[in-house]
């Protein structure tokens, strides 16, 4: 009695669950396969569902599916036969709750994949929208930095025209300037070739007007000097004899002039110890000068010098050319030790270098003092271009320097050994440079010189 009262229970609730399922829509039927519905009736899994007219296949699935009008009634009469039916068996009441709980687990599957499709379609959608975000702010920085890039040019371009106008205004400023200047030199290069013009003047007066040497004197150096004995010795005799400094030195140039010219030794050899030879040389100095200073006025150049825009370029560029060439020339091995300045002169920069060999070595150091404001270096030259310079120290020839002195564009300053004029000192040996100038000048050339070799 109680089985069949559960079984009765078990019926109501399978009938109530039953009507829920199928209403509104046809109940599929898993498992089944069919092409028409006939197959409804044969297949295993429909048939214990399915009789004539019941189920029907779907075209969409192939599958089959109870009718909802027969399923309806099929509840129905079921609920009300359960009472007068007893041949439902346990084991059908299972197989149906078996497939409705297999209906419930797909329709939750179901429900599962399309709650993760929703979810992973959000994930994309929030993805999207950063995207979008990201994009509209590079789009924003991109928009701002092109405008502070248009704003700056803009800035710039304002500031160039500024500075351009500036520009002009100071080349107009410097071309006025040059201007002045170059009006200044003329007036300076003027007054200087009438200075210079009155000072050869006056002193060729003097030179016709000085006064002969003591004809002791000379005959006594003429002398000792054909006895073998050099300057410096008969020149600390006579100084201890009692005789002027200038008097020995007067007495020595007529001397060695006197011997020159085939003179006697008395001295006498013209009037007044003139020399004719020297004034003539004199005068054509002067008249080169002349020429020269003309040919300046009138623009006319050598070449083209090399620019520097201060002392410092032009003392750096002296420096190095010294220190590479010092040694590479047949001159360096022929001198022991020297004592030489350089002065290099180019436009309105000039820089001078002492250079110096001993036997611990050379030296090349910038010169305290230049070389044409001091005499007390050994020797002194002055390069008046570095055009000439370069050439110079680039390729130490006797026909280079002769070139460069015949161009005046080289001089010899006054120093210990050289005095002004071009002389060399009578006081001093310098013997021990005999065949250094052996290089460039005839045994004649040297003697005429006043160098005792």
């Amino acid at each position: 009695m109680q089985r069949e009262k559960a079984i009765f229970i078990v019926a109501v609730v399978l009938g109530i669950l039953s009507s829920m399922l199928v209403f509104g829509a046809d109940t599929e039927i898993p498992d089944s396969i069919c092409s028409v519905s006939e197959d409804c009736i044969v297949d295993t899994a429909a048939a214990d569902f399915c009789s004539n007219e019941e189920c029907y296949c779907s075209e969409e699935t192939y599958t089959c599916f109870i009718s909802e009008e027969i399923a309806d009634t099929q509840s129905t009469q079921n609920v009300t036969d359960v009472s007068t039916a007893p041949s439902i068996t346990t084991q059908a009441i299972e197989e149906k709750l078996n497939l409705l709980q297999l209906q419930s687990a797909s329709v939750e599957d179901r429900v599962a994949n399309l709650e993760q499709v929703i979810l992973l379609i959000q994930q994309q959608i929030t993805t999207l929208g950063q995207k979008v975000d990201s994009i509209s702010s590079q789009q924003v920085q991109s928009k701002e930095a092109i405008q502070k890039d248009v704003t700056a040019v803009a800035t710039g371009l304002a500031g160039l025209q500024t500075d351009v106008g500036a520009a002009k205004k100071d080349l107009q400023t410097v071309e006025d300037d040059v201007a002045k200047i170059q009006r200044f030199k003329l007036i300076v290069t003027i007054l200087g070739l009438i200075l210079l013009s009155g000072a050869f003047f006056l002193g060729l007066q003097y030179y016709l007007k000085i006064k002969k040497a003591d004809p002791r004197l000379v005959q006594y150096i003429v002398k000792q000097a054909k006895q073998g004995q050099r300057f410096a010795q008969v020149h600390q005799t006579l100084l201890r004899a009692g005789w002027a400094e200038d008097d020995i030195k007067q007495a020595y140039r007529q001397a060695t002039k006197g011997s020159a010219q085939g003179g006697t030794a008395t001295g006498q050899a013209g009037p007044a110890g003139v020399d004719s030879k020297k004034v003539m040389l004199l005068a054509g100095f002067a008249l080169f000068f002349v020429v020269g200073i003309i040919l300046v006025l009138k623009g006319v150049t050598t070449g083209h010098a090399i620019y520097f825009k201060d002392a410092g370029e032009l003392s750096s560029a002296m420096k190095e050319n010294i220190e590479k060439n010092l040694e590479n020339n047949q001159f360096y091995g022929l001198a022991k030790q020297f004592d030489l300045c350089v002065e290099v002169e180019e436009a309105d920069n000039a820089a001078s270098y002492r250079v110096t060999k001993t036997k611990n070595g050379n030296t090349v150091k910038e010169a305290a003092l230049n070389c044409d404001n001091t005499d007390k270096y050994g020797f002194a030259v002055k390069f008046k271009s570095w055009e000439a310079f370069d050439l110079v120290s680039n390729d130490l020839s006797c026909t280079n320097i002769k070139a460069v002195h015949t161009k005046k564009q080289m001089y010899v300053l006054p120093s210990k050994f050289i005095e002004a004029g071009f002389a060399v000192d009578p006081t001093m040996d310098i013997s021990s440079f005999c065949e250094l100038l052996a290089k460039c000048m005839t045994a004649k050339q040297i003697e005429d010189a006043g160098i005792e070799c």
